[in-house]
């Protein structure tokens, strides 16, 4: 257990990390375009992004770009996701994304409508 004490034998609070040394979030607006047509649930694309990151950046590449497929933001009928990553890594990412060619037995390709610092913004371009 990590604890901090001051002098007096009190326990002191943790600082809050200052909004200028946070990490800077980018959210990736994308589209899943396929060969058939066919639509896809969100556990085949969330394992597809995470083993082709994987392959591409490995253990640690990940942790440098802190991405996150956002489940909330899947939309099943329109085929489109948001994925959220940190300032440093948008080329990375979207670069790990056009080495997704298969999901399932389907050919794919995986087409980015936006990137943006602020998922409002995103959410109002997918409409």
């Amino acid at each position: 257990m990590d604890k901090t004490w001051s002098k007096g034998g009190g326990m002191k609070k943790l600082k809050i990390l200052s909004p200028t040394l946070r990490e800077k979030d980018r959210y990736i607006s994308f589209k899943v375009i396929s060969e058939k047509g066919e639509e896809f649930a969100y556990s085949d694309l969330e394992s597809a992004i995470w083993n082709v990151t994987l392959d591409f950046l490995g253990e640690y590449g990940i942790s440098k770009t802190s991405v996150w497929l956002l489940k909330d933001c899947w939309n099943q009928n329109k085929q489109q996701g948001i994925l959220r990553c940190n300032h440093k890594s948008v080329q990375a990412v979207t670069a790990t994304l056009g080495l997704i060619d298969r999901l399932g037995d389907n050919r794919v390709t995986f087409k980015i409508l936006k990137i943006s610092g602020s998922i409002k913004s995103i959410r109002k371009n997918m409409g």
